[in-house]
């Protein structure tokens, strides 16, 4: 009987590594891209849309005085080390605060976007690098199921393969988001 037990273990265990080999670097950025993708729900009612090179947030919460208001678009790269976002047009509005208003020139003269450069090298795992308004959000874990990718000031993104996301903030806490639509 024993032996039985292991020849099934053997056995099992040859299955599974052929069954699930390990994640290529570039199976890593075609997940994060695709499982990204899309028109997502957050659940204080805000979007967040995801192309393939631009993602765009769009909140509003409160009214006059105490209005929290919050647009930008940036443009963003997927990579096998994670995702790359560069701002290139903000309006924000906090309770009782002012207006801020922030915008980035992308169009080239020959009416093209200027294309997003960045330095691979600046991926670290579990960290943020922020550099020339460019910011570098590592993966930190992937599984056939997730993506965990580390974003500024600790905070962390799990991105799951059926379309919910869960931001962590570094000070606790979690918020879902839902993917609405897919493209």
């Amino acid at each position: 009987m024993k032996r039985f037990g292991m020849m099934s273990m053997v056995i099992a265990l040859f299955l599974l590594s052929v069954s699930w080999p390990a994640l290529s670097q570039d199976d890593a950025k075609v997940r994060l891209a695709e499982w990204r993708k899309g028109i997502w729900l957050l659940s204080d009612g805000s979007y967040a849309v995801y192309t393939d090179n631009h993602y765009f947030v769009l909140f509003a919460s409160g009214e006059g005085v105490s209005a929290n208001v919050y647009f930008g678009a940036s443009q963003i790269r997927f990579h096998t080390k994670g995702m790359v976002r560069k701002q290139v047009i903000r309006y924000r509005k906090l309770p009782g605060g002012e207006p801020s208003f922030y915008k980035k020139i992308v169009l080239q003269p020959d009416h093209t976007e200027a294309p997003l450069e960045f330095d691979a090298t600046l991926f670290e795992p579990g960290k943020c690098n922020i550099k020339d308004g460019i910011i570098y959000d590592s993966i930190t874990e992937i599984t056939d199921n997730y993506i965990l990718l580390t974003s500024c000031n600790g905070d962390r993104e799990k991105i799951f393969s059926n379309g919910i996301s869960i931001y962590l903030p570094a000070g606790g806490g979690e918020a879902y988001s839902f993917r609405v639509e897919r493209f």
